[in-house]
């Protein structure tokens, strides 16, 4: 019986996938490249990066494209005189363009559009299966949220790193509770830092518990990701590059004061809006809200409980520390993100699976909501893709 509705939930899946692929790809001459998001003015003033036949938009195009023009000056002949939004933040991401560049570079970048949607697919299904092996026998079901993750799903329809990142911490938890070899959680720890920034919060909770255990070998070792990630961040800087980008931006640039980001992006001009399209925004709020009051106060309980340094504690800081992570980002996050449904919600693609986790070992109804909630917007992430997203203008590249 078990094996029915694993199977059933995986064809379910596969079909809204498959769907939601079509709908985006079809007004555009079924160009899996359309999910790229390139915007003419990027393909404009990097002339030769775009392939011939690719889908290029008059107005709009999204982060995808970055991770293109990355792989593909990275994994060509091309000169490395690329020309993003902001040069420095766009490179210090590059694990997710190594991951699906270098297959490019040997199939051809023709192929970069699917298989930048498929590979990192595959490796989304075997972390699906990961926390599914995590969770107790009573609670297996809840991977179930997991597989129907709006914000993994909405990361690999855009071509972007967040599902993939996030698919790494779910397997590097999952190697880490099996004591599987520390090569391999060393590999893909790295991996994913590279990926994104973030998955420094998990290194942290391992290095505290070998300190804990008086093993300076193994502390040292998994700080090795984050000092080459901090190596790397470095020798970027001494670099001097073609072009800064055509809006460089800093960290200041990327933050506000605490939510008013968020209050902020209800205004336009001084006059107050709210569309049906953008209220989502709200039901994201209130999904920050009640995983603040959870992670805040779990955290204290346990840590007045003093088992810190415990095979328990290790669990749950490593699950904790990366959710309070992307809380804080939300926290202080400038008015761009909280205008956009695809960048808000990217930021909610880690805290999901992390999220379940917790639940099987102490679940409420902050957690409940925020598990449903998130199905809810995977609801919408249909209804949005389907029948509510119009076309852009576009062309096929010469």
């Amino acid at each position: 019986m078990r094996y029915l509705w694993i199977a059933l939930s995986l064809l379910i899946f596969s079909l809204l996938t498959c769907m939601l692929v079509w709908a985006k790809v079809h007004p555009y001459q079924n160009e899996f490249s359309a999910l790229i998001g390139l915007w003419e003015g990027f393909a404009e003033i990097n002339p030769g990066i775009v392939e011939p036949g690719f889908v290029i938009y008059k107005e709009g195009g999204y982060d995808g494209q970055f991770f293109y023009f990355l792989a593909k000056s990275m994994f060509s002949d091309l000169d490395w005189e690329l020309i993003v939004d902001s040069y420095f933040f766009r490179l210090h991401r590059i694990g997710f363009t190594f991951f699906v560049g270098f297959p490019a570079a040997l199939l051809g970048f023709t192929h970069y559009p699917i298989i930048a949607f498929l590979l990192p697919m595959v490796i989304f299904l075997l972390s699906v299966a990961c926390l599914y092996d995590l969770l107790p026998e009573s609670k297996k079901w809840l991977s179930l949220f997991y597989l129907f993750s709006p914000y993994s799903l909405n990361s690999h329809l855009l071509l972007v790193a967040d599902g993939f990142f996030t698919s790494l911490i779910v397997i590097v938890i999952f190697l880490i509770h099996r004591k599987s070899n520390a090569a391999a959680i060393l590999f893909l720890l790295t991996f994913a830092i590279f990926t994104r920034e973030i998955g420094i919060f998990l290194a942290v909770p391992i290095i505290i518990f070998y300190i804990s255990k008086r093993n300076p070998r193994l502390a040292l070792a998994y700080s090795l990701p984050a000092l080459f990630f901090l190596g790397f961040l470095i020798w970027t800087r001494s670099v001097s590059p073609a072009h800064l980008g055509t809006n460089p931006l800093g960290f200041g640039d990327m933050i506000d004061y605490p939510l008013f980001g968020f209050f902020k992006s209800f205004f336009d001009g001084g006059i107050f809006h709210l569309s049906l399209k953008e209220s989502v925004k709200i039901l994201l709020f209130l999904q920050w809200i009640a995983l603040s009051i959870f992670s805040v106060s779990f955290f204290y309980s346990e840590s007045r409980n003093q088992i810190i340094g415990t095979h328990l504690s290790q669990s749950i800081l490593l699950y904790l520390l990366p959710i309070l992570a992307s809380l804080g980002i939300i926290f202080i996050a400038e008015e761009g993100y909280w205008r956009s449904f695809d960048n808000l919600s990217r930021m909610f693609t880690l805290s999901l699976p992390l999220a379940i986790l917790l639940g099987a070992k102490k679940d409420t109804l902050y957690l409940i909501f925020f598990r449903y909630s998130s199905f809810a917007l995977f609801i919408f992430l249909i209804l949005r893709i389907v029948f509510i997203t119009k076309a852009k203008g576009y062309y096929l590249s010469p």
